[in-house]
């Protein structure tokens, strides 16, 4: 089996790829590492590899908008959720040296410097910001240069050689969603979704006729079948201003019965439904 993830090694994606993997009979596994979460899923549409895990959202930062791109964009009918890991998230800073009054710059990916602003702001002030594509890229760029700090993972600590010089900076406790995803054509050109557990979850894509209350209609399937919502999230379809899809995830599997009536019921309200998975929730 082939994972994609962001890498290099070091990232909070590799966490959420071995806790994936806990529990499954694997016995050979590699992981290959990509710079964005885009180049992840090209990999999949190539076929080279088998599954792909990245962030969705996090419990302080909301949702991971390239994640959100990807799955809206031209080939969403070839990717599938098929999984969902939550990966708590302690940000360290890390660094050649122990002393911070030689660091001039603290590097890290986008939403890992915007959970540690209280921490920038008030400990490392006057350092010069930047962001990086992970975590990890963060920790390899601090291991050239003492004056150069990351906001990343233990395991990037440990990985290229760096100090913890703190642990925990993010604002409160963290939790990121990550998603795993497959392609079509990895299932032998077939479409399925894992087997119903129980306690699963749905995620769809829709683009909503223009009319008043269109999504008050979309919604109200759902409220009277008594499914519950677990997230609901715009995103600009990029055809014009102040045009958006929304990314729905449910509780419940596609091949449950009210919520497969709920779907039938939307599909002729909207102009697109797209199913992005049905798959187990985590715990």
């Amino acid at each position: 089996m082939k994972i994609g993830i962001l890498g290099p090694a070091g990232t909070f994606s590799e966490d959420a790829a071995g806790l994936w993997l806990k529990g499954r009979n694997e016995n050979l596994v590699e992981m290959k590492y990509y710079e964005t979460i885009f180049d992840v899923s090209e990999s999949l549409l190539r076929k080279e590899v088998d599954y792909g895990i990245v962030p969705i959202e996090n419990s302080l930062e909301g949702s991971v908008g390239e994640t959100l791109d990807v799955l809206s964009g031209e080939n969403r009918e070839e990717i599938q959720i098929v999984g969902e890991v939550l990966v708590p998230i302690n940000i360290c800073l890390l660094a050649q040296t122990f002393k911070k009054s030689l660091i001039k710059m603290v590097v890290s990916h986008p939403h890992a410097l915007a959970q540690c602003k209280p921490f920038i702001r008030e400990r490392l002030r006057g350092v010069e910001v930047k962001s990086v594509d992970s975590t990890a890229s963060a920790a390899k760029i601090a291991s050239q240069s003492e004056e150069i700090a990351a906001l990343a993972s233990k395991a990037a600590a440990q990985k290229y050689g760096l100090n913890i010089l703190e642990e925990n900076v993010q604002d409160y406790d963290s939790v990121t969603r990550f998603i795993v995803l497959s392609s079509a054509a990895a299932a032998s050109g077939i479409k399925t979704a894992p087997t119903p557990t129980g306690r699963d979850k749905t995620s769809v894509l829709i683009y909503l006729k223009d009319y008043p209350g269109a999504l008050y209609d979309v919604l109200g399937e759902f409220a009277h079948r008594g499914i519950n919502l677990t997230k609901i999230e715009s995103r600009p379809s990029k055809r014009a201003l102040g045009d958006y899809m929304f990314h729905i995830d449910c509780e419940g599997h596609i091949e449950e019965e009210k919520v497969k009536r709920a779907l039938e019921a939307i599909a002729r309200k909207v102009a697109m439904l797209k199913i992005l998975g049905a798959y187990p929730m985590a715990k």
